[in-house]
């Protein structure tokens, strides 16, 4: 065969080749997101959260997450006009009359609860009062209280009282409204309930010492709760379960420890520096995610007897467990 032969052979395989080549197929377009917007601070109970942002749990799960910053009232009446999706809130009597009133929001998880590990919340004062008051045996009387009204930070308080043998009466009380500046009340002459990062902050800085630990005055208390609005709670609940599933490998991974990956994240999210993150008490944190209701009802009959509840509610009304089940099945 003459050579010009053979390349014209090659010339005709080539575009035969060429001609059977099917097109590669388009890619697919990228599912769309759906946003689930939450309020979150730089407090430890948030550090579920955190960490599920920074490792990618809810982008996974099919959540852009967009980020509230907003002081405690504020956020609870932004849950409330629904203009958050997940309220992360402490326990509060606001937060209970709000699902009251709307009859569409539920609690659906835990977010921190006291431990009996190492002292996450406490009393503390500086440390001439401190030291005072334990000269004198612990007892209250004549001293400055200071407290945020109609939520734990209250209950708790009242309770310190009572099991110091002293009443409102007994002390002088300074009010606190929720939101106070960190600069305005640390430096503050009076007896209050701080909890982490501020408590080891406060301590490494030196100027306080603890009068007593929350879990002493009220063992096994909810300190925070996670709250779905009537989007995830009812219109979107695949949404709500995916954020819940996220939300629990945070949790889980949380619940790790202080691994050097949980670490870099909580010093990034609070601002504080890496050794008080390491050597801080760590909010607990149940890895299923349910709500002790039992630990809850004390606080609420509380607010009830205070008329700071608008009516008795039955546990029904409040929480709603569908949500970290479906999760727990989901693993």
């Amino acid at each position: 065969m003459s050579l010009n032969k053979r390349i014209a052979i090659a010339i005709i395989a080539i575009i035969a080749a060429f001609s059977c080549k099917k097109e590669a197929p388009a890619p697919a377009p990228k599912p769309k997101l759906a946003k689930v917007v939450m309020n979150m601070n730089p407090s430890l109970t948030y550090a579920p959260l955190m960490i599920a942002l920074e490792e990618g749990f809810f982008a996974q799960e099919g959540i852009d997450i967009e980020i509230a910053t907003l002081d405690s009232n504020s956020a609870v009446a932004a849950a409330a006009a629904g203009k958050l999706d997940v309220l992360s809130s402490g326990v509060r009597s606001g937060v209970f009359n709000m699902i009251a009133r709307t009859g569409h929001m539920r609690v659906v998880a835990d977010k921190g609860h006291s431990t009996t590990n190492c002292v996450a919340d406490a009393f503390i004062a500086p440390i001439a009062t401190a030291e005072r008051i334990a000269a004198n045996g612990g007892k209250l009387r004549g001293e400055r209280i200071a407290l945020t009204r109609g939520g734990l930070n209250e209950f708790l308080t009242l309770r310190l009282l009572q099991s110091r043998g002293a009443t409102l009466q007994d002390v002088t009380m300074i009010q606190l409204p929720s939101g106070t500046p960190a600069t305005t009340r640390d430096k503050m002459d009076a007896v209050r309930l701080t909890t982490e990062p501020n408590l080891s902050g406060i301590l490494h800085d030196g100027w306080a010492k603890i009068v007593a630990s929350a879990e002493e005055i009220e063992p096994e208390h909810q300190n925070a709760l996670l709250v779905y609005g009537k989007r995830l709670n009812e219109d979107e609940p695949a949404t709500g379960h995916a954020f819940m599933r996220a939300y629990l490998r945070g949790v889980r991974q949380y619940n790790q420890g202080k691994t050097d990956r949980n670490v870099a994240i909580l010093t990034k999210h609070t601002k504080l520096d890496e050794p008080i993150v390491r050597n801080m008490c760590w909010t607990a944190f149940y890895d299923d995610g349910r709500i002790r209701p039992e630990r809850v009802q004390p606080f609420l009959d509380w607010a009830l007897q205070q008329k700071l509840l608008d009516a008795p509610m039955t546990v029904a009304q409040w929480w709603n467990p569908a949500f970290v089940e479906a999760a727990q099945k989901d693993r």
